[in-house]
């Protein structure tokens, strides 16, 4: 059965039969009604609240699985301990920030859903991101080959991130957990933080050394200067997956970028030839 298991609403079911407890007793302990949480409502939001309460009551359970599939049901590795407080996972040797998304939403097939933040209510986002009423209000798409995971999609606000993505641009991104280790160098993220808001950056990660992000525009022409984001100032992290675009990037621009870089290297060559021979 574990085979066939394709989103979270599946798994928490799965887990009541896993542990042999009885659905309506083992959503009762959860504080959900079991008659809600299997009804073919426009979608079913599962907090954070949940998510605890549930790692609380099986501290056996592999949150990864839970969260988006990975791995077995059970942890296999003792190194691990969860601190359900503040929804770290501690490494006994040092800390790792790691996160589980506040509010996860279903349709009424049970399928995740990617909720799109336009905009218009990034502002609110900043405070209603673990609001299930909020996230319910968003509107919500599906999108072929984008499953088995937690997506949301957030409009791009500005040119800063172009020729790669222009304004109002739709961006898919997968929710990362474990910031020091699963996010990349040079690799584009949603960030949302609680000073500079919903931003789309090229990342350097350097959390486990400084505590902080360092991202920057590939704009550079008009955006030069790097946004650095301190670790307790990141709410979310959410991994570029692919992107709705609705203006193609113009060849020439890239050709002619690359023709005036071209000419002033020949520039400099020359002007330093000529002060050799002098």
């Amino acid at each position: 059965m574990v085979e066939k298991i394709t989103n979270i609403k599946e798994r928490i079911l799965y887990l009541a039969e896993y542990k042999g407890i009885i659905k309506e007793k083992f959503f009762e302990d959860l504080g959900i009604s079991y008659g809600n949480f299997k009804g073919k409502s426009k979608f079913t939001a599962i907090n954070s609240d949940v998510l605890v309460n549930i790692s609380t009551k099986f501290p056996d359970l592999n949150l990864d699985w839970l969260i988006h599939g990975r791995g077995s049901i059970e942890n296999q590795s003792k190194e691990y301990k969860t601190n359900p407080t503040n929804n770290l996972k501690v490494n006994e040797a040092e800390p790792v920030l790691q996160r589980m998304p506040k509010v996860v939403t279903t349709d009424n097939e049970g399928r995740d859903n990617i909720t799109l933040v336009p905009v218009k209510a990034a502002a609110g986002y900043l405070n209603g991101y673990g609001d299930q009423e909020y996230i319910g209000k968003l509107p919500t798409y599906s999108l072929p080959k984008i499953q088995n995971g937690t997506y949301r999609m957030f409009e791009v606000k500005g040119d800063s991130m172009s020729p790669t993505l222009h304004s109002k641009s739709m961006v898919v991104g997968q929710f990362v957990e474990d910031w020091v280790k699963d996010i990349k160098d040079d690799r584009v993220y949603v960030i949302v933080s609680r000073n500079d808001g919903i931003i789309v950056k090229r990342c350097l990660n350097r959390i486990r050394k400084y505590g902080n992000l360092y991202c920057k525009s590939d704009n550079r022409k008009e955006y030069p200067e790097p946004i650095i984001l301190q670790g307790e100032d990141i709410i979310e992290v959410w991994e570029y997956k692919m992107h709705l675009a609705y203006h193609l990037p113009n060849p020439a621009d890239l050709y002619d970028r690359v023709s005036d870089l071209e000419a002033e290297m020949n520039f400099i060559k020359e002007n330093f030839a000529a002060l050799i021979h002098k």
